[in-house]
Order: structure tokens, then C-alpha cells, then sequence
């Protein structure tokens, strides 16, 4: 690896070869190889040998759709996006119900090298494949942040154009976002969301347009799911606009995801006046009745879009010794049962809905604070013991996310121990999905189950900040150091 020496670094010394490293951070940031890249992850997607060796002799590595490599790459910057978009990329593919990733490669092969899309990206891949080799994206040292400054400059200057909104615009956003959530993921820090104005803005305009292709609906149904997801967490209100391409653009297809998200959209802004009315009106009882009313049709409807999914997406509860390994049981079994799932996506998709009806049921709760009569307790009872048992629908799921990890473990491990259905294998998508998105997406949800207020019955807390410490083992030991 370069150790920043001049006027030659000690490793390419030793190693009797040209030191390639950029002259400062400027140039590396600016440098555009964009064009080179694309080819390169065109070249690799397409392959049939996915098993064929690089031929460069100084590296020796294997390539595969997931390979981490063991030594830093000289040309770092393309080896990432090879990672990126075979590893992270591919699986979203190769997933239903996937969001914006799946769509993502054949959005960026098609944008001109100015577009905001390019550095967003490249920010994402060296982060992430920074993170897989035991390194800390967060350090100074990184070669992501560069590009995520770059990307940042290229989506102002989109929206100070006025041009019209593109689908690369809205991806950029979305990247940009995902960068910010590796960042607070590998340094333990909240994810703000500093991209939601700007996110905002291009939906808006981009709802302008029709939308007539399925990858344009893709990309905005994911802008629209990280605004109301943001707006849920913050207990924010959300724009009416925001559900502009839901009810008002004719060749928008409905989908589970979206009827779910504007069931969420009235969740976030309940929650965020419920707390305002709450607090400024003079007849709190009244108001109270009010917002009640409206919690119990809100959750009403949660149910029903729960019973009526596709059957496959239905999660399959396990209990059987031979379904689920002693080691997972070991690494953190939550009483005696789990859940299977789908996919990984799908998985997050319904812990993200139970998430919703656990908010909803806080507010039920902070309404019922308001009203003293006794017949009242009863449906304070039941409130506290629905979040309950919604808390143990998602740590059900956890063995599904993690599988018998414990400690770090490469992304391409397949030793790694899963539950079950019956004598089922598990498919080889989930040993990589589940490494690649499993602990990001649970350390969100978890995080989400130890919100102020909720009322977790004796043991849970704890083994929910024990399944959140081995989550850091897991993904962190190494990154935070």
C-alpha cells in the first residue's frame, strides 16, 4: 500500500514498480474514469466465466461477482465499481422486491460522465469495498469522500439549472444517501439524512413527467420510500407532493410497496401533528378521541395490507432442532423460534411494517396518557402488549440476517450457518445477501425498537442491545479501529 512518502513511497521502492498514486486529494476527486469503468463493469456482467483469473501479476486475485480482495488493488477506483456492481449490484438483480439497486447499473451505463450519478457511485463502491477490506471508510485516509464531495457539488448544480429531473438525478440522491447510511453505520453515528431536501426537489419536478418505463417507477418509488422513511424515524410531517406519482400519474403501477408506503405517509404525519396538537390544544380529551380514531384506522389498515401479500412473501415460523443449527441458536436465538424469509429485502420490507404499526401504537399510547376514565386501561393493556409481540416478530428475524456470525467473516463465506424450512439448502443469493445488506438493514430496525416510549416487556432490551453489539463485531471490530 502507497504510504504517502516522497518523492517515492517505500512499498513501490521495495517493490521495484511506478508509484501511481494521485499527486493530492484534488486530483483525486476530480479525476474522471468513468468511461474506463464502465467498460470494464460492462466487459465483467457479461462474462459466462465469472471464475476467470485477473491477470495482473502484481495482484493475483481471483475475479468473481464477490471477491474482497486480500491485497489493495493499484487501480483501486475501477476495482471497486467491479465490486460494487458484481457483488451489491448483482444480488439486487437477481431479488424481487429489490428497490433502486436493481436498476441501478443500467441507469448509471447510460449517463453522460457529468452527471451527479458517476461520483455518487463511485463514492458508495470504494466505501463499501474499503469497508469488506478491514479498513475505515470514515477515516480521513478514504478514497470515497472525495467523490461523495463531487457528487454532492453535481446534484446543486443540477437543481440550481432548473433543467428537468432525470432518473440518474433522483438515483444520485438515493447513492449520496446510501453513503451517508455506510458512513453512520461503520462509525456509529445517526444517519441524519442531509440529502432529503435536495431529494425533495427532483421528485418534485420528476413527477412532472409520466412516467413510462419501469425503471422510472422504480427510482420513484425509492425517492419517495427514503422520504417517508426519513420522515418516520424524525417524526417529521411529509409533503403532499410526495404522493403526487401514487395518485395522480395514471401509468404508475401499484405495487404492495407502494400501498404500504402511503399507508406509512399518514403514519409520519399523524405521529408528527399528533405530538403538536397534543401538546397546544386546550381540550386535550377530545383531541385525544380524535387522534385515536385515526391510529385505529391507520392500523386497521396495516393489518389488512399484512393478510393480503403475495404467499410467498409470508415469513415461515421455525421451531424444529434440525432447522435451525446449535450455533445459530448459540450466536442469538430469541425464545425459541425464528423466521424464514423470501429474501433479504422482502424481510426488511415486513420488519419496516411492523416497525410502522409499533408507531402507531406509541401514539395510541401518548393519547390514552390524555385520557383519565378507567374503561381506558384496557386498551392501554392491549397497546403495550401488540408493541410487544411486534418486537418479537422482528428479533425473530434476526437469525435470518445473521445467520451463526459472531465475529468478521468475508462476504463470500458459505460456511457460515443459516436457518432452515424443513430439509431445504439454502440458496447461494443468501450467503452474500445476507453479508451485504443483513446488518445494515437490521441495525436499523433494531435501533428503531429502542425508541423512547416503547414498553418492552422484562429481557427484551437487553437482547436487543446484545444482537446490536454483535452486529459491531460482526461488521465494525476492524473499521472502527
Amino acid at each position: 500500500m502507497c504510504d504517502e512518502a516522497t518523492p517515492k513511497c517505500s512499498y513501490c521502492q521495495k517493490k521495484q514498480v511506478p508509484c501511481h498514486r494521485p499527486k493530492s486529494q484534488f486530483d483525486l476527486a476530480w479525476r474522471d474514469q468513468n468511461a474506463v469503468a464502465t467498460n470494464a463493469v460492462q466487459r465483467r456482467l457479461n462474462a459466462n466465466d465469472m471464475t476467470r483469473r485477473d491477470q495482473d501479476a502484481n495482484t493475483g486475485l481471483v475475479k468473481r461477482e464477490d471477491q474482497v480482495p486480500r491485497v489493495i488493488p493499484q487501480d483501486f477506483d475501477n476495482y471497486a465499481l467491479n465490486f460494487f456492481f458484481g457483488s451489491y449490484g448483482r444480488l439486487a438483480e437477481s431479488c424481487d422486491r429489490c428497490g433502486y439497486l436493481g436498476c441501478l447499473y443500467s441507469v448509471w451505463t447510460k449517463t453522460p460522465p457529468t452527471s451527479p450519478l458517476k461520483p455518487a457511485v463511485n463514492a458508495v463502491a470504494l466505501a463499501l469495498l474499503e469497508a469488506w477490506s478491514w479498513s475505515n471508510p470514515n477515516s480521513p485516509q478514504s478514497l470515497a469522500r472525495p467523490h461523495y464531495l463531487q457528487g454532492i457539488v453535481a446534484v446543486r448544480r443540477r437543481l440550481q439549472s432548473g433543467e428537468d429531473t432525470g432518473d440518474d438525478d433522483l438515483l444520485a440522491t438515493l447513492i449520496l444517501d446510501m453513503y451517508d447510511g455506510i458512513m453512520s453505520f461503520c462509525g456509529a453515528r445517526p444517519h441524519d439524512g442531509p440529502h432529503i431536501a435536495g431529494s425533495r426537489a427532483l421528485l418534485e419536478n420528476r413527477q412532472k413527467h409520466p412516467c413510462t418505463t419501469e425503471t422510472s417507477q422504480r427510482v420513484l418509488n425509492a425517492a419517495r420510500s427514503m422520504i417517508i422513511r426519513r420522515a418516520l424515524g424524525q417524526k417529521d410531517p411529509v409533503p403532499e407532493t410526495v404522493l403526487v406519482g401514487v395518485t395522480d400519474v395514471q401509468d404508475l403501477q401499484r405495487t404492495s410497496e407502494s400501498e404500504l408506503e402511503e399507508i406509512q405517509f399518514e403514519v409520519a404525519n399523524l405521529q408528527a401533528s399528533a405530538a403538536r396538537i397534543l401538546a397546544t390544544s386546550d381540550d386535550k380529551d377530545t383531541s385525544a378521541l380524535g387522534i385515536l380514531a385515526q391510529c385505529n384506522e391507520l392500523d386497521r389498515r396495516l393489518m389488512t395490507w399484512s393478510s393480503s401479500i403475495p404467499p410467498e412473501w409470508v415469513p415461515t415460523c421455525i421451531w424444529e432442532p434440525e432447522s435451525i443449527p446449535q450455533s445459530v441458536r448459540n450466536a442469538g436465538l430469541y425464545q425459541r423460534h425464528c423466521t424464514v424469509h423470501r429474501n433479504i429485502f422482502i424481510a426488511n420490507m415486513l420488519n419496516g411494517h411492523c416497525c410502522s404499526r409499533i408507531r402507531v401504537h406509541l401514539t395510541m399510547l401518548s393519547c390514552l396518557g390524555h385520557l383519565q376514565n378507567p374503561i381506558f386501561e384496557l386498551n392501554r393493556t392491549t397497546a403495550r402488549k401488540t408493541m410487544q409481540d411486534l418486537v418479537d416478530t422482528v428479533c425473530a428475524s434476526v437469525p435470518y440476517h445473521l445467520g451463526d456470525r459472531v465475529g468478521p467473516q468475508r462476504l463470500d463465506d458459505k460456511t457460515v450457518q443459516y436457518p432452515r424450512v424443513g430439509a431445504s439448502s439454502i440458496a447461494d443469493e443468501h450467503y452474500s445477501a445476507a453479508a451485504c445488506f443483513g446488518g445494515m438493514f437490521l441495525g436499523k430496525r433494531l435501533a428503531e425498537l429502542l425508541q423512547p416510549g416503547l414498553p418492552l416487556r422484562n429481557g427484551q432490551r437487553e437482547w436487543i442491545l446484545g444482537q446490536m453489539g454483535r452486529i459491531k463485531r460482526i461488521y465494525l471490530a476492524t473499521a472502527q479501529n
